[in-house]
């Protein structure tokens, strides 16, 4: 657990609290799988992917899950979204069967993918949740969603260059310095709270820092004060020269 989640738990009283310092990147580089809940999976925007025998899709499955045999996941690879930060959640009746799906699907970069709590249908059932019978789809379809606040990379990229929106940075001045968006303004994360009136309020405001982290703490409070403010949660590498890269993470 995080350090803030260790402090919560010792003071609801428990004695015996560790601290797992490298978390969940370091868990997945070791080589180790993570898992997804069933509730997760009803309601989360998803590739879910049974891998299962035709035989047993057919006989139940859970709605929405696309039905790939898992000897024919590697030639599947064209079928998954572009996006590599998509969700992707593997089931199947046998666990190594699923670890190596999602080790196949890490090899093709993708950043988010998770076992469904083994034993994978049978514990959907347990909860009540419904089961689809027949076949279940074949192709992929999935359309990446925003969370609430975001805005995506090709609407800033457009409001950007149209001059629409005021952008302010909540980096630090050495990252601001070492390069920047066109016409940003710099308020670092730290100083926002007392330096609000230093935002231009005549155009819609847009917050950022380097990965989102800082921006979407920004736009929580900026939207508590009333500002109409979006944050752009994505990598972002900015030059002195005014030319940048944007990327999904």
């Amino acid at each position: 657990m995080s350090p803030k989640s260790a402090g919560l738990a010792k003071k609801w009283g428990y004695k015996n609290v560790k601290v797992y310092v490298q978390g969940i990147p370091n868990w997945k580089k070791t080589g180790h799988h993570t898992v997804s809940t069933s509730d997760y999976v009803r309601t989360a925007n998803i590739v879910l992917v049974d891998l299962r025998a035709p035989a047993a899709v057919t006989a139940g499955h859970i709605p929405r899950a696309v039905g790939i045999p898992a000897g024919q996941l590697e030639a599947s690879k064209d079928q998954f979204p572009e996006s590599l930060t998509a969700p992707v959640v593997f089931y199947s009746d046998n666990i190594e069967e699923a670890k190596k799906a999602v080790n196949t699907a890490r090899g093709w970069r993708y950043k988010n993918v998770t076992l469904l709590d083994f034993p994978g249908i049978i514990t959907w059932k347990q909860k009540g949740y419904d089961v689809k019978t027949g076949p279940a789809a074949t192709e992929i379809v999935y359309v990446r969603k925003l969370e609430p606040g975001q805005i995506s990379i090709a609407d800033f990229e457009a409001a950007l260059k149209s001059e629409a929106i005021t952008v302010v940075d909540v980096r630090g001045p050495e990252e601001y310095k070492a390069g920047h968006f066109p016409g940003a303004v710099n308020i670092s994360l730290d100083e926002l709270p007392t330096k609000l009136g230093d935002i231009p309020s005549n155009k819609f405001v847009v917050v950022h820092c380097r990965t989102g982290v800082r921006g979407e703490m920004a736009y929580l409070l900026l939207k508590e004060k009333g500002y109409d403010v979006k944050y752009l949660k994505a990598g972002c590498q900015c030059k002195t020269d005014g030319t940048y890269m944007i990327w999904e993470l």
